[in-house]
């Protein structure tokens, strides 16, 4: 596992705070975390810990981080192609470049050639310790579309994969194996403290959670003392529960404060409670047992016949009441049909109406009692006189009266009786009910003094029960009314209990001190439990600045560096850091970093492990002080290569104009690295430097050196020109541009229909004219040896004993065919009356191409 991949798998693992992963997740892409990144995870830490709301995207960058990139490489990745670029700034559609998969690559570009277009599209595909460059379309051929690119790669030499880039799509895996170098990522391997010194990508990452770390907290802190001054809240009493809940605060979370808080606030009824208690402690205070004792029994002999009265009430017109009633009522009239039916069958046919009414019942009862009376049968039988009107009782008269006694004794009509008398004495009962309050005016009165809602709801109760009276009076009675408010009854049965137990808490001197001592606690409570009502949203303020303050707290302890030093120790610890240390030597030798002494030690301070470049026997000197740009882009490029060489990392590597503002010096060494490093990797560069170009292809192979020359195309850029630039070619390159200008030149001659003299001689002219520079190359080259570049500002004095070999044929041959040369450029206007030189045919410019071709033959065999 790659060290990288040690610091993702750490930062992922459950107990680090989860804002981390974010953190990491952007020094990972972007190389550092700028100040717009903090407070992107200012806000992501409170959000985490509840002081932000949590928006949409956050989920996602508390995910796990991916070490894209970093892992363990398994085989190694090189970039084939670039090409099919749509809607990317203004590089051209429809071309590909294409990479050598071994040796070096060298895209040349002058500036606005597309070169830094495709540089943009390389470090959002690939991997580089900077930032990600933003990619922008085509704004002078606007687009909806996305802007878009496809690369090919392949895998341990295996067959081509092409890959779709998009910008801010889905990275690929394999192509963030190929790492990228350029001078703004350099800065990335250089502490950012007052002294030059080399960060391993991995300590780079923990260093750059350490500085947000402390940005957090810092912010954290400022924001965290707005909500360090507690509200006042004031008058409470010490020995009350109220006082003790608001101690307590701090250790309760906010749900179950917010729940005891309204359990602590006092409720109407408890309200209501304390003026009387407070006359009551008046009261008892300074009296004796006896007096109280008759002060409260007297109060008591009041209230007690009052309920009694009003309870009875209740009792007799309550719902239970009226359903009995109404059972009543329903049997009476069920018994009393009941009886009918049986009467029909008896009384039917009779010459007289209303017998069997209850009227004519009555009647036969009398008649029965008389007869009775006498010692005489009843009904009477045939012979006897009848009893009401005298005359002798025939047969059928005898019958008729023994039916009527019989429907008289008929248990139906018992029941029916009996039903109805029940019914009629409850009717009756209920028809007596008094509600005349007249007798307890006086009670009523000294309650409505001290309760004068007691008597407002004595008043509706006594309106229900009158209603429930009449309601069951009614010719149709109703049984069924709205329920009854019992809150009087109730309130005096109270009242009664607790005058009772007032008298037995009175007994003696002992008893009452103890009364008055609960009393008052009782009173503080509700004094207390009635002001933190009144102050409740206070103290939800407060609940509120409490937790909010907490879990500032919270969140503060997720920027403790205790973690980060110690996986930072672990991490040095492993060795990783003491082989990064023998490679960065090795690269520095490499590079020819002889400026001063400069020796490696490791540190560590807060949560930061760090390989400090120092001058070696000067202690108080800092390499910033006296190390050039060039020298710091060295120790750079010296940890980049050591980093590869660690890892064992064999994909392409990619450098993007790596010398920008170098002098001569560093670039050649830069050149001489970035070759030999091409001899084991697949290695393309990126440049507009001309000279840095040359030098490359001094520096590399020519088996192993490839070009890719781009320039504008009309609006576009980004064109491959498929050749190198006139000023980066060879004697011999540029002998084989003028042959094939040359065939050019001869296809038009043969075309006469469009042959033009006046365009030949342009035609020509400027052949002639690359001629004249390509000898200019031939002397700087060959002739001189090198000895002294237009590009450099070295003599090489090693090298003057070429001089020695130019002959004095030479000297005629460039002399005679230069002067030729320059006959031919409009290098001055000449007169209209002088001689014009003749332009040569083609025939005769083809035949000065190749004598110039043996010369330089001759040339180069005579300086083997």
């Amino acid at each position: 596992m790659s060290q990288v991949a040690k610091v993702v798998e750490w930062v992922n693992q459950d107990g680090k705070p989860l804002w981390w992963r974010h953190a990491i997740r952007i020094a990972l892409g972007h190389g550092e975390i700028k100040p717009e990144f903090v407070d992107v995870l200012y806000n992501l830490a409170k959000m985490e810990f509840g002081l932000l709301q949590k928006d949409q995207i956050y989920p996602a960058n508390i995910s796990p981080v991916k070490v894209m990139g970093f892992d363990v490489e398994e085989h190694s990745i090189n970039l084939l192609s670039l090409g099919m670029v749509r809607n990317v700034s203004s590089l051209v559609p429809g071309q590909t470049l294409n990479f050598a998969p071994n040796g070096l690559t060298v895209v040349y570009g002058d500036n606005g050639a597309g070169k830094s277009s495709y540089a943009k599209i390389l470090k959002s595909a690939c991997l580089t310790r900077g930032d990600v460059p933003n990619i922008l379309t085509n704004i002078f051929k606007p687009s909806t579309e996305n802007p878009q690119a496809t690369l090919c790669f392949s895998s341990a030499g295996g067959e081509p994969t092409p890959y779709i880039w998009e910008k801010d799509g889905e990275d690929s895996p394999e192509l963030k194996s190929i790492r990228i170098f350029d001078s703004k990522s350099a800065v990335h391997y250089i502490s950012k403290e007052d002294r030059v010194e080399y960060k391993p990508a991995e300590l780079k990452l923990l260093d750059e959670l350490v500085s947000v770390c402390l940005e957090v907290k810092r912010r954290l802190l400022n924001e965290q003392k707005h909500h360090s001054t507690p509200h006042s809240i004031f008058g409470y009493n010490p020995s009350t529960k109220v006082n003790a809940f608001l101690q307590s605060l701090n250790n309760l979370p906010i749900a179950e404060s917010t729940t005891t808080l309204d359990s602590h606030c006092a409720t109407d009824e408890e309200i209501a409670q304390i003026e009387p208690l407070k006359l009551e402690i008046l009261e008892l205070t300074g009296k004796t047992p006896d007096q109280l004792k008759k002060e409260l029994a007297g109060k008591y002999g009041h209230r007690e016949p009052l309920y009694k009265f009003i309870n009875n009430l209740v009792s007799q017109l309550s719902d239970g009441s009226l359903s009995e009633i109404g059972r009543l009522y329903d049997e009476h009239k069920s018994k009393i049909a009941a009886a009918e039916v049986i009467g029909q069958t008896t009384l039917t046919g009779l010459p007289i109406g209303g017998i069997g009414t209850e009227v004519w019942k009555q009647m036969w009862r009398h008649v029965e009692g008389f007869i009775t009376s006498q010692n005489g049968s009843f009904p009477p039988a045939t012979g006897e006189n009848c009893p009401t009107c005298l005359q002798v009782i025939d047969t059928a008269t005898a019958e008729r009266m023994k039916a009527f006694h019989k429907y008289i004794q008929d248990q139906s009509q018992v029941e029916a009786q009996k039903a109805t008398h029940a019914y009629q004495a409850r009717i009756q009962f209920i028809e007596n009910l008094a509600f005349d309050l007249s007798p307890f005016s006086g009670v009523l009165t000294e309650i409505e003094t001290v309760k004068p809602e007691v008597i407002n709801a004595l008043d509706e109760l006594m309106g229900q029960l009158t209603n429930r009276k009449q309601a069951v009076l009614a010719t149709t009675p109703c049984f069924i009314q709205p329920p009854l408010t019992p809150n009087v009854p109730n309130w005096l049965k109270a009242q009664l209990d607790s005058l009772k137990a007032k008298i037995e808490n009175v007994a003696d001197d002992g008893s009452l001190a103890k009364s008055l001592a609960e009393m008052n606690s009782r009173l503080l409570e509700l004094v207390d439990r009635q002001t933190i009502r009144q102050q409740k949203q206070l103290v939800l303020n407060e609940i509120n600045r409490l937790h909010t303050f907490q879990i500032f707290q919270n969140a503060l302890a997720s920027v403790v560096l205790t973690k980060i030093t110690s996986f930072t120790s672990v991490l040095s610890n492993a060795g990783a850091i003491g082989q990064l240390k023998g490679a960065f030597e090795s690269e520095l030798s490499a590079l020819g970093f002889k400026a001063f002494s400069v020796e490696t030690k490791t540190r560590g301070s807060a949560g930061e492990q760090k390989l400090k470049l120092a001058i070696s026997n000067i202690a108080s000197t800092q390499i910033s002080d006296i190390a050039s740009e060039g020298e710091q882009k060295c120790i750079a490029l010296a940890g980049f290569m050591s980093e590869l060489t660690i890892d064992n990392r064999k994909s392409a590597i990619i450098f993007d104009d790596p010398v920008n503002s170098l002098d001569h010096k560093w670039r050649r060494l830069f050149a001489n690295r970035i070759a030999k490093e091409s001899l084991n990797r697949q290695v393309i560069v990126l440049t507009h430097d001309l000279p840095f170009l040359v030098m490359l292809r001094e520096a590399a192979p020519e088996t192993s050196f490839n070009l890719l020359h781009i320039a504008q195309k009309g609006s576009y850029s980004g064109f491959p020109v498929g050749r190198l630039p006139w000023d980066a070619m060879s004697t011999k390159d540029r002998i084989k541009f003028l042959r094939q200008q040359v065939v050019d030149v001869r296809k038009y001659c043969k075309d006469f229909e469009n042959f033009i003299e006046e365009e030949y001689k342009e035609k020509a002219r400027y052949v002639y004219g690359k001629l004249r520079t390509t000898l200019e190359r031939l002397i700087e080259e060959w002739l001189i040896g090198d000895i002294v570049q237009r590009f450099s500002r070295d003599v090489r004095v090693t090298m003057i004993a070429k001089l020695l070999k130019v002959s004095e044929p030479e000297i005629v041959f460039i002399t005679a065919l230069y002067d030729k040369c320059c006959g031919f450029l409009d290098a001055h206007d000449n007169p209209a009356n002088a001689g014009v030189v003749p332009m040569p045919d083609i025939d005769e410019l083809n035949q000065d191409i190749e004598d110039l071709a043996v010369f330089f033959e001759e040339v180069k065999n005579n300086r083997k």
